[in-house]
């Protein structure tokens, strides 16, 4: 049997996935987390947001607080490496 593909308007395809919009900072700290952990980009924000859910969940704030601090932090020394000497080291 052959599968339809769902079209929506003007026969464009559609898919279940969202796109996921993020600050040139957080992608370059994705990026460089997941080259650490020999991860996928995928798999590296999948792990971060079911974090993420499951502190808020649990009423974490302080903790969350700290972690976007460090998150700022850590922004700004790559950005900072990277103007320095081009490309991040993979």
């Amino acid at each position: 049997m052959v599968k339809k593909i769902r079209t929506g308007l003007l026969g464009k395809k559609v898919t279940k996935y969202k796109p996921l919009w993020c600050s040139h900072a957080d992608w370059l700290i994705l990026k460089s987390l997941a080259s650490r952990e020999n991860r996928t980009m995928i798999e590296m924000i999948h792990e971060a947001l079911s974090v993420y859910l499951k502190c808020t969940g649990q009423k974490h704030e302080r903790e969350i607080e700290s972690l976007e601090n460090q998150r700022i932090i850590l922004a700004a020394e790559l950005l900072e490496y990277q103007q320095r000497f081009g490309k991040l080291p993979p």
